[in-house]
């Protein structure tokens, strides 16, 4: 018998346990997740609910949710982090009682939509998703940088960290960027310093800005280690990369070469947040980003990752860095009436653990 419950601390260690069993893709690629904790992700939000489902009195499986407002219409809808099921108990019905249970908690808190990603080699996710009344509604794009090599940047753009009492100029241009995405919520001085404080290992200090030489600021974004709530690795590496890999071993004895994590091994990464820039001044996101490239080899990791929309204009300047592009899918469900455009999206740093 299939019982669901609130999640207790007692939980934690069997639900990591059960993460460790189930990567994020299919038999051909697929990413895993390490945690400490399970719950550590959900309190940088302000409403959160962690269920968990028993079968024979152990834990088998868990769903999380939490309840955001939407800026555009002021409704709420509830972002479904994660949906994870021991693989012994699969196929028991244990996931669709559990998404089930998350629709009605998000329902009686008036959510009018759920949605959730979906991580593009993941195919049974999809087809749980879809069988449950979800449609994709968007594919966010995933660059990722290999940072190996130290790039020139430009000399004509000051590239500083943020001085907090000057922060407004940057949260001006990250209000206008992102201006017309869908789920943005525009900053204000205070929330922004707030927001740069509350995310784990980011802080004032990783959050860099750009002035061109009449001292305007022309581009902003930040650099969060995310390895402190969860560290990303390939359980199954794709049959492409180990070739790659192959070939840049042999290549790594003459020259400087991409480094290709085994699988199994942890990804050392930085993603770039919050980022904006003036868009007649392309030029100036990319000296930050050759800036935050060269930050990143100086303190040992792997990679630069973002998440963007398909229509952000940052996309189109990070891949003159020739980033390797995954892609992840908005999938979504209304409660009552027509789910909103999901175009472009905005993409919340607090939803980046997988």
């Amino acid at each position: 018998m299939i019982s669901i419950r609130p999640f207790n601390e007692g939980d934690n260690q069997r639900m990591l346990e059960i993460e460790r069993l189930c990567p994020q893709g299919d038999e051909n690629c697929a990413m895993g997740v390490d945690k400490k904790d399970i719950i550590a992700r959900y309190k940088m939000y302000d409403n959160w609910n962690v269920l968990v489902a028993e079968k024979d009195g152990k834990v088998a499986g868990w769903i999380g949710l939490t309840l955001k407002t939407t800026p555009e219409q002021k409704e709420k809808c509830a972002y479904i982090t994660e949906v994870m099921v021991d693989p012994a108990f699969q196929r028991a019905g244990i996931a669709t009682n559990l998404i089930k249970e998350a629709e009605k908690k998000a329902q009686e808190t008036e959510a009018v939509y759920a949605y959730c990603y979906i991580y593009e080699p993941n195919k049974a996710s999809r087809a749980l998703f879809e069988k449950m009344g979800y449609s994709e509604m968007r594919g966010i794009k995933f660059p990722v940088i290999s940072t190996y090599k130290k790039m020139d940047v430009p000399p004509e753009y000051s590239i500083k960290p943020v001085d907090t009492k000057k922060i407004d100029d940057a949260v001006a241009l990250i209000n206008e960027y992102n201006s017309g995405f869908v789920h943005f919520m525009p900053f204000k001085g205070q929330t922004f310093e707030s927001h740069l404080k509350l995310v784990p290992s980011y802080g004032p200090e990783n959050f860099w800005i750009v002035r061109d030489k009449n001292n305007k600021i022309a581009a902003c974004a930040g650099l969060w280690d995310s390895s402190k709530l969860a560290n990303l690795y390939y359980a199954r590496e794709p049959a492409a990369m180990k070739v790659m890999k192959s070939v840049f071993e042999a290549l790594s004895h003459v020259t400087k070469v991409p480094k290709f994590p085994a699988e199994g091994e942890h990804f050392k990464v930085y993603y770039i947040v919050d980022y904006a820039f003036n868009k007649k001044q392309p030029d100036a996101m990319l000296a930050l980003l050759k800036h935050l490239n060269n930050i990143s080899i100086d303190r040992r990791q792997d990679f630069l990752m973002a998440m963007t929309d398909p229509e952000d204009a940052f996309l189109a300047v990070i891949k003159k860095l020739k980033p390797q592009t995954e892609t992840w899918n908005v999938f979504a469900r209304s409660f009552e009436g027509n789910l909103p455009a999901f175009s472009p999206f905005y993409v919340d740093i607090r939803d980046m653990i997988p």
